[in-house]
């Protein structure tokens, strides 16, 4: 009986196992595994090609080479640069993550590297507007290809940069239709300039799947032409099944539009994010968050311009039953005028008093009415952060006294150059991250901290004092780590503010 066809097979799980362990980054020991029977490349062909233009960092040219063998004829015969070979793997249908400017990025380098340049030689920082407006012609027939031959597609970021728009005159991504159902579409990232208009019509019809969305702003914020892509936008939203979150970065006109169209999603909408987003054309946009409140769990204002009291009083009449985070982390954001919306952010708390469970304040006039709100009506918080002064830290150890669920407190301003080594024993002893990265503490203070703390820490993070360095508090990490049986991983970074320089440490525990 012959049994040497079966001597070394392996059964599909056990390699699944296997590969499991191998680090997906780690190109050379997955291509290792790939070349050794076609059972392992089948398995591992999948890995290579699901994210490849965030593994393929060096030479990406060789990706968008191969890819050019899916695009059509004309395509193919526009760049006449590449010696096509027909392969049998189709492998755009295996393409989960991409991203426009990693394709243009990739096409770049081809059109650089067969315009006579040495395989060495390194991209121009600024390469000709000539190349560049190749590149990206090249770039959208790629993209054109992948929404019409990966299935697979979880995340789509449609993304050409500022910059290159206004080099090139890129006017438009042009779009008929697609062969593919995205069925699996999750996350979509686009802007809301009329570059985008036609492709995301096309996706408009083409998928209902998405969860996560992000908008962001590519025109000037002087533009006020950005009518015909909000609808684009809106309708994209309206005809989703799901979507779950939405974060608007850096947008400052439309914001109507998008939140208006949300009242589609009011059954399955959790979280809404403000990154850098003005409201100084949109004052009254956020009364549309009532249409979809019903079941938003988090709400978070960043770095926004315009956010004044006439702005924020229209969330006074939203109800929010399950809102249980809610951010405002505005720092130097806020108007130091009469519109400064303190009574505003106060009422706010109140209303949602003890449905809180995280809380985030950073602003740039931070009042101990604030802390007396807190502690009068979010007896529930398990997260904390604010913008506190030398000032406040007596009405704070206060306010900890009626946060018996406290786990994390966050301190992100400079902290006026506060020594806390004194308070820590009023830190409340729920914690299990404390994040000053304003506040100073010396050796000493931190090996006291970790000796009266009853919970194990997950991340410590604080400003050290002149003339110490973390080599003065490695013996007290050390000994944690090991009574604990912990590991931990160490971030330093110089800060600065206002001609003075600081180092602050980031200590997580795993």
């Amino acid at each position: 009986m012959n049994t040497t066809t079966n001597k070394f097979h392996i059964p599909n799980d056990i390699i699944r196992e296997i590969i499991s362990h191998v680090d997906p980054k780690d190109i050379n020991t997955l291509y290792s595994c790939l070349l050794i029977n076609r059972a392992w490349c089948e398995h591992i062909i999948p890995l290579l090609w699901k994210n490849p233009f965030n593994i393929i960092k060096k030479n990406p040219r060789k990706l968008v080479s191969i890819y050019f063998n899916f695009c059509d004829e004309q395509t193919k015969s526009i760049i006449r640069i590449v010696n096509h070979n027909k392969t049998l793997i189709k492998y755009p249908s295996y393409l989960q993550k991409v991203s426009f400017m990693k394709i243009y990025d990739a096409t770049l380098d081809l059109v650089l590297f067969n315009n006579n340049k040495a395989e060495n030689e390194k991209i121009q920082s600024f390469p000709s507007k000539k190349d560049q407006i190749l590149s990206i012609m090249l770039s959208k027939e790629i993209l054109k290809m992948f929404l019409n031959n990966s299935p697979r597609l979880e995340y789509l970021k449609i993304d050409i940069s500022r910059e290159l728009k206004r080099r090139t005159c890129c006017e438009f991504i042009s779009f008929s239709s697609l062969n593919t159902a995205l069925t699996r579409l999750n996350t979509l990232h686009c802007s809301n300039d009329n570059a985008n208009n036609e492709i995301l019509k096309v996706i408009a019809q083409s998928s209902t799947s998405i969860k996560n969305i992000i908008i962001s702003e590519n025109d000037d914020w002087n533009n006020y032409n950005v009518g015909i892509i909000n609808l684009t936008i809106s309708k994209l939203i309206k005809v989703q099944q799901g979507i779950e979150k939405v974060t608007i970065n850096e947008v400052s006109k439309g914001i109507t539009e998008i939140l208006s169209s949300l009242k589609s999603q009011k059954n399955t909408l959790k979280e809404l994010h403000f990154n850098h987003v003005s409201f100084i054309k949109d004052e009254n946009a956020l009364k549309y968050i009532s249409n979809f409140s019903e079941n938003l769990k988090e709400l978070r204002f960043k770095n926004c311009y315009g956010l004044t009291n006439n702005v924020m009083k229209q969330l006074l009449n939203v109800e929010f039953p399950k809102l249980i985070s809610l951010e405002i982390n505005n720092d130097d954001y806020f108007s130091h005028t009469e519109k400064y919306p303190t009574k505003e952010i106060l009422e706010l708390i109140k209303n949602l008093g003890n449905n809180l469970s995280e809380l985030i304040l950073n602003t740039s006039s931070f009042s101990n009415s604030i802390l007396h709100h807190i502690k009068k009506y979010c007896n529930n918080l398990t997260t904390l952060g604010l913008d506190i002064g030398y000032n406040q830290l007596l009405p704070l150890f206060e306010l900890f006294k009626s946060l018996n669920k406290l786990e994390r407190f966050i301190v992100q301003n400079d902290g006026g150059s506060i020594h806390i080594d004194n308070w820590l024993e009023k830190i409340p002893h729920s914690i299990t991250s404390l994040e000053v990265s304003g506040w100073i503490i010396s050796p000493k203070g931190l090996k006291d901290f970790l000796n009266i703390n009853r919970n194990k820490i997950n991340v410590l993070s604080w400003r050290l004092p002149t003339n110490v360095n973390f080599d003065d508090y490695s013996n007290i990490i050390d000994n944690y780590t090991i009574k604990n049986n912990l590991y931990f991983v160490k971030n330093l970074q110089n800060q600065h503010q206002k001609g003075q320089y600081w180092d602050e440490i980031r200590v997580e525990f795993i």
